[in-house]
């Protein structure tokens, strides 16, 4: 499920990025630190798009962008699987 709305959140970010900023699905992708695929502007909006898609998709409201995410050792926004995992355990959390 989380898979399926990360990659429609990748498709509407590229819509928003010039050709040479687009980014593919790849759970190894780096989001965030030295370089990574996504500027900041980006990545906010990546995150924003998940969140909406979430809402809209699934009914389930979560903050991706959190002092739990901002407290952990190993930042979950590393990459497209750390992100991946951390929406998943938030969206546990709600059930």
């Amino acid at each position: 499920m989380i898979k399926d709305i990360i990659k429609e959140a990748i498709e509407e970010l590229n819509e928003q990025l010039d050709d040479d900023e687009k980014i593919e699905y790849d759970e190894n992708l780096k989001l965030i630190g030295k370089n990574a695929a996504l500027n900041s502007m980006s990545f906010v909006t990546f995150v924003t798009i998940v969140e909406e898609l979430l809402e809209e998709k699934q009914d389930i409201s979560v903050e991706i962008v959190s002092d739990k995410a901002f407290s952990r050792e190993h930042s979950p926004f590393y990459s497209i699987q750390t992100f991946e995992e951390f929406v998943e355990e938030l969206i546990n959390e709600k059930e």
